[in-house]
């Protein structure tokens, strides 16, 4: 069982916002609502949960970062039965690959699209 933090908050003066999502990936596409407890968010305004994963199943964490210059950053961990296969590096709408197996990159690709995360270019080598 992986535990997990959910957390979408921002800053008080706005600049400084952090948003994590987590879907679920069978058939379609979930977004995770089940949260065990409340957490300490990083930034003041907003809210973060902790969310326990069963070792069941294909799970896309996404966490972005948005800075005070508007630039967004960001993480995103592919977990397939409980362990990490995939994790990519989200930075000026391209995709880079950190370390994993890169065939798991198709589920992120339905993820952001669904979400409509713009992707200019991916590098998975």
């Amino acid at each position: 069982m992986v535990q997990l933090v959910i957390d979408n908050s921002k800053s008080k003066s706005g600049k400084h916002v952090i948003r994590t999502l987590l879907y679920k990936i069978d058939n379609n596409i979930h977004e995770e609502k089940k949260f065990s407890s409340k957490v300490k968010p990083t930034y003041t305004v907003g809210e973060a949960y902790l969310t326990d994963i069963p070792s069941k199943g294909i799970y896309v964490y996404i966490t972005l970062i948005k800075n005070i210059y508007n630039k967004v950053k960001g993480k995103i961990i592919v977990i397939n039965e409980g362990n990490i296969v995939l994790v990519l590096n989200y930075r000026k709408l391209k995709i880079k690959k950190i370390n994993g197996d890169s065939q798991f990159y198709e589920h992120v690709k339905r993820v952001l699209d669904q979400v409509k995360i713009p992707v200019k270019r991916a590098n998975l080598k």
